[in-house]
C-alpha cells in the first residue's frame, strides 16, 4: 500500500530534518520506478530512497543497497545532468495532498523535484525555476514544457482516526510512527533498526517505513516467481502430455505394419503374376495353417520388385518404432510425473529457489535411423554457441560471418538483445529476450564477456561492447558477411574474468575456437 497522508506528513519533517542544506552526491535508478539520491550533510551522507510503483509509492530514507544496471537509464542520466552536486534547499508538502517538492539549487539554477506519491498516479517530474515540466519518470499526460499545476483536491471531511498535525509533527521526536487506520502511534520495533549503524535510532520514521515496505516487496516478489513458476510448469505439463499423445498416435500408425514382413515373403514368391498398373493381388496365405486367400493393395504405378521392397520398408518402419519410440514414450511419462509432483509443490506454496526451473530436460534416446542425412552428406552444423547465464536466459553466438548474418537476421527475434566488441571484428551475440523484458545486469554481464571472448579483443582482455535490441541492426545492399549497421546503441566496458569466464564455458553446447571477421 502507497504512503498514507499522515506519514507523509510525518516523513517529510524528518527527511528536512536531515536533508536541506544537503548536497546531492550520486544518483542513481535500481529500478524503472525507484531511485535513490545519495545526500551528503555535515558528518554524515544519507541515502533517499524515492519509490513511484502504485503499490509501494513511497519517500523515506534507507539503509539498503541497491544493484544498479550497469549503465544508468535516460531519466538517471537526465538528473544526474541537472542536479547532481546540487543543494537541497527545502523539503515540503502540498497541503493535503501526497506531493512533496524538494527544491534544489545548482549554480545558480534553481530545480525542483516533484515527488507524487498518488498511487496509480504516482511519478517524479523535474522543474525549472518557472515550474515548466523537463522531464517524468513515468508517462503522463503533462508533456515537456508545460506549467506544473498541482491536482485539485476534492473538499472532503478528514477520517476521525487519523492522528492531529500536532501528534504527527511529535513523531519524529518521540521515535513512533502514524500508521492509517491506527489513532495511536506505536513505537518503532526493535527490528527497525538494522543496517547502517545507528539508522533506526537517528531516523525512525524512515527506519520503520524501510523495514516495513521491504517487507511486502519480498512477499511480493515470492507471490511473483511463484505464479511464473506455476505458469512454467503448466506449460511444460501441458507439453509434456501433447508429446506423448503424439507419440502413441505415431505408434498406433505403425502398428498395421506389423504383418508386412510376411506379406513381403508372399509376394515374393509371387513376383512374375504382378503386372504393372495392377492396383491389387490374391495370394495364398502359406504362414496360416488354414490356409486362407490375401488380396494385397499394390501401387499400379510401380512395378512388382518395388511393391515388395515397400511392404519390407513399412515393416522396418515398425520395427524402428518398437526400438525408439517406446523408450520416447515411457521418457515423457517420467517427465509428467516429475512435473505433476512438482506443480502439487507449488500449488502448496512451495517456491523453488532458482527463478528458472528447469521444465524440460534433455533427451538421451537415440534418434530413429529414419530421421538421419542421407548417407554421404553430413548432418548440417549449428551455426552459433548456446550458453546460459547466470539467470538462466540463452546466449548465442556467432561462428563464422554467415553464421553472424544467420543468427541476427534468421534466428533472432526483434526485441533479442544484440551485441558487438566495438571497432573490431567480432561475432554476433544475441540474448534470448520476452517482448518488452529487460536485460538483467549478471545476463548483460555474461554476454558482453562472451562478446569480448570471442572478438580480436581476447588479448587484451578488456574493452567495449555496443549492444541494442536485434530490430535496430539491419544489413545494408552488398555489405560482406557479416557487416551490418546499428542503431540506438549503448555500450558496456567489460574485463575479461576466469571464474566468469569459466561458469560460462561450462554451461556452453560444444563448438570450436575461434570467431569470425
Amino acid at each position: 500500500m502507497a504512503l498514507s497522508l499522515p506519514e507523509c506528513e510525518v516523513i517529510v519533517e524528518e527527511l528536512s530534518l536531515a536533508l536541506v542544506g544537503g548536497f546531492i552526491q550520486k544518483i542513481h535508478q535500481p529500478r524503472p520506478l525507484t531511485l535513490t539520491l545519495d545526500v551528503r550533510s555535515p558528518g554524515q551522507t544519507c541515502s533517499l530512497l524515492v519509490c513511484v510503483e502504485p503499490r509501494f509509492a513511497r519517500l523515506h530514507l534507507t539503509s539498503q543497497k541497491f544493484e544498479n544496471p550497469p549503465t544508468p537509464p535516460p531519466f538517471c542520466s537526465f538528473l544526474r545532468s541537472q542536479v547532481e552536486c546540487g543543494r537541497i534547499v527545502e523539503i515540503n508538502q502540498e497541503p493535503g495532498d501526497r506531493i512533496v517538492y524538494v527544491t534544489i539549487v545548482k549554480a545558480d539554477q534553481v530545480f525542483m523535484l516533484v515527488i507524487a506519491l498518488t498511487g496509480n498516479q504516482a511519478n517524479v517530474h523535474v522543474l525549472n525555476e518557472g515550474k515548466l515540466v523537463l522531464r517524468s519518470l513515468r508517462e503522463t499526460r503533462m508533456k515537456a514544457g508545460t506549467h506544473y499545476a498541482p491536482p485539485t483536491l476534492k473538499p472532503s471531511q478528514p477520517p476521525a482516526s487519523l492522528p492531529p498535525p500536532a501528534a504527527a509533527a511529535r513523531t519524529a521526536q518521540d521515535e513512533t510512527v502514524a500508521h492509517k487506520g491506527r489513532d495511536v502511534a506505536e513505537p518503532v520495533p526493535e527490528a527497525s533498526i538494522q543496517g547502517e549503524e545507528g539508522f533506526g535510532e537517528r531516523y525512525p520514521v524512515s527506519a520503520e517505513l524501510d523495514m516495513r515496505y521491504g517487507q511486502q516487496e519480498q512477499e511480493e516478489g515470492k507471490d511473483s516467481l511463484l505464479q511464473q513458476q506455476l505458469a512454467q510448469v503448466r506449460k511444460a505439463l501441458k507439453h509434456a502430455k501433447r508429446k506423448i499423445h503424439a507419440l502413441q498416435e505415431d505408434f498406433k500408425k505403425t502398428e498395421r505394419f506389423r504383418e508386412y514382413a510376411r506379406y513381403g515373403e508372399l509376394l515374393k514368391s509371387h513376383l512374375h503374376e504382378i503386372k504393372r498398373g495392377q492396383a491389387t493381388i490374391t495370394i495364398v496365405d502359406y504362414y496360416d495353417p488354414a490356409l486362407p486367400a490375401l488380396t494385397l493393395p499394390l501401387d499400379p504405378s510401380k512395378d512388382a520388385v518395388w511393391n515388395m521392397e515397400d511392404y519390407f520398408r513399412k515393416f522396418h518402419k515398425f520395427v524402428g518404432a518398437q526400438e525408439h519410440l517406446q523408450p520416447r514414450v515411457d521418457q515423457a511419462q517420467q517427465e509428467v510425473t516429475r512435473l505433476e509432483a512438482k506443480l502439487a509443490q507449488l500449488e502448496h506454496g512451495v517456491v523453488h529457489p532458482d527463478s528458472s526451473i528447469n521444465t524440460k530436460k534433455p533427451s538421451t534416446v537415440p534418434v530413429p535411423s529414419g530421421t538421419r542425412a542421407p548417407k554421404g552428406r553430413p548432418a548440417p552444423a549449428q551455426g552459433y554457441r548456446t550458453y546460459t547465464s547466470a539467470d538462466g536466459l540463452p546466449i548465442l553466438v556467432g561462428k563464422t560471418a554467415k553464421d553472424n548474418d544467420y543468427l541476427t537476421f534468421k534466428v533472432a527475434k526483434p526485441d533479442d538483445l544484440w551485441l558487438h566488441a566495438r571497432g573490431t571484428p567480432g561475432s554476433h551475440v544475441v540474448i534470448r529476450l520476452d517482448k518488452g523484458a529487460t536485460v538483467p545486469p549478471e545476463t548483460l554481464k555474461d554476454a558482453a564477456t562472451l562478446t569480448l571472448w570471442f572478438s580480436d579483443l581476447r588479448k587484451t582482455r578488456k574493452g567495449e561492447v555496443m549492444y541494442t535490441l536485434r530490430k535496430f541492426v539491419r544489413k545494408g545492399k552488398g555489405f560482406k558477411p557479416g557487416a551490418v549497421t546499428v542503431e540506438r546503441e549503448k555500450s558496456i566496458w567489460i574485463e575479461l574474468k576466469e571464474d566468469r569466464l569459466e561458469r560460462l564455458k561450462g554451461e556452453a553446447s560444444p563448438a570450436k575456437p575461434g570467431h569470425p571477421e
